[in-house]
């Protein structure tokens, strides 16, 4: 019951973030709405690209990636998960100005990008600890503008993609994180029921050369679970909070 109270104050907020009228709008978008789709490809090249040029790090992608395409209005990042009728788009808008997005991959429909660069055998991996291991979604690419950055924009991004999972009935999602950040996420872990499906890192050449990583999974649950009830208590109540007590991006 506490729960679902909660659930249902969370989204009376992440409706209001919905609206076109808010200064910071929070949209998913159709497959068709093929302007807001270049919008998000050409932030993602922003700020995994030319801001990243700029960092210590420099850029880590090779100029014939898989991902860095030429688009009517300049460079794009982006790839063919993208074009799926089932992957999920959310861009973050403030005051008109896209600032942040990630998109979801639904792994009801097919294989993720880990499991085809046969990064990690997912579903084999997690099918001893959950009830059906191809109810399983993705997020990814998930990109905020500096000007954003340490508001509350990416927690309220998070926030509506706990969402989508339960809208369309996910059971788990997968997390792939740097392996210089698991000890972080090994704190987090404690409350929000992150489980580890790989004990040694690997790498992801494909997409960035020698980059280690690990990988993670979320257990959101079927209607009606006590999973489902764990999750709202565990991962979705305390991002809200979380996001509740973070500033506003000016």
């Amino acid at each position: 019951m506490i729960a679902n109270a909660a659930k249902s104050v969370i989204r009376q907020r992440l409706a209001q973030t919905s609206l076109a009228s808010s200064p910071l709008n929070v949209e998913w978008v159709k497959p068709s709405d093929t302007s807001s789709l270049r919008e998000i490809y050409k932030l993602r090249y922003k700020v995994m690209v030319t801001d990243a040029a700029k960092s210590k790090r420099g850029n880590p992608f090779k100029p014939d990636h898989y991902c860095l395409r030429e688009g009517p209005e300049g460079m794009e990042f982006r790839d063919s998960y993208d074009d799926l009728e089932h992957t999920g788009h959310c861009l973050v808008r403030f005051k008109g100005k896209p600032v942040a997005s990630t998109r979801i991959v639904n792994g009801k429909f097919g294989p993720l990008e880990a499991e085809d660069y046969n990064w990690v055998k997912i579903r084999e991996e997690i099918r001893p600890f959950v009830n059906n291991e191809n109810n399983i979604a993705e997020p990814s690419r998930v990109v905020a503008d500096r000007s954003v950055r340490g508001t509350c924009v990416v927690p309220l991004m998070y926030l509506h993609c706990l969402d989508w999972f339960m809208t369309n009935d996910i059971e788990n999602f997968i997390g792939m994180v740097n392996t210089e950040a698991r000890p972080l996420m090994e704190h987090y872990s404690k409350w929000a029921q992150v489980k580890w499906i790989t004990d040694e890192p690997f790498e992801a050449n494909e997409f960035i050369e020698g980059r280690k990583l690990d990988m993670c999974y979320v257990s959101v649950g079927d209607k009606g679970t006590k999973e489902r009830d764990n999750f709202l208590l565990t991962n979705l109540t305390p991002a809200f909070m979380a996001y509740s007590l973070m500033k506003a991006p000016k």
